[in-house]
């Protein structure tokens, strides 16, 4: 005949697995949260920040801290994208841009911004990004938030002169790119003037 185990034993070992579940879920729960922690960390070394409001924010947006690095292009992409396609000329400029910060072919970095280039972000994550930026410049030394903007500005306006103009006469610049550029040098100057109240408050 079998033998049953006691009754006190089979609530011994029910409340030996429950505490078991429960210690290995909150093991769980501490290594997810480690592994988040590091990786908003990698993110914020990759533009020297630690804020942790921005550092969410780049979470939020979908970003990781291999597609970070190309936070400065979404601009430059949503420029490129405004009249509904990217022409030969823009799409070579972008990837021109890229390579010369350091974005090597077959890189995560380089994957998403081919997937961006075959198809464009949403206009929510256009508008995400541009936010973070504001709130990059923010938080930057005055010599580097000065440098960010130039750098966008600037490569945004190479991404505009691309392509555009008819047989090579005309503004290539069109109408709506020259809207956007002018909606980007207004999102910049604002974070700019809050830069400064910040530094004026700390000061």
């Amino acid at each position: 005949m079998a033998k049953t185990r006691p009754a006190s034993g089979r609530a011994r070992s029910k409340e030996e697995e429950y505490f078991l579940r429960a210690e290995a879920e909150l093991l769980e729960k501490v290594r997810v949260r480690a592994a988040k922690e590091a990786e908003r960390r990698a993110m914020g070394e990759q533009h020297g920040v630690e804020d942790p409001e921005i550092l969410a924010a780049f979470e939020e947006a979908g970003y990781d801290r291999h597609t970070v690095r190309i936070l400065h292009l979404v601009p430059i992409l949503q420029i490129a994208w405004v009249d509904g396609e990217i022409s030969k000329a823009e799409r070579e400029e972008i990837l021109r841009l890229a390579a010369a910060r350091g974005v090597d072919e077959g890189s995560a970095a380089h994957a998403r911004l081919l997937s961006w280039l075959d198809s464009p972000p949403s206009p929510e994550f256009f508008e995400r990004t541009m936010t973070i930026l504001a709130r990059l410049i923010e938080a930057l030394p005055e010599d580097r938030e000065a440098a960010f903007q130039g750098e966008i500005m600037t490569s945004a306006l190479k991404v505009a002169s691309a392509s555009g103009g008819f047989l090579g006469l005309g503004s290539k610049v069109s109408a709506e790119e020259k809207a956007l550029l002018a909606h980007f040098a207004e999102s910049f100057e604002k974070a700019h003037r809050a830069a400064l109240e910040k530094a004026e408050k700390k000061g």
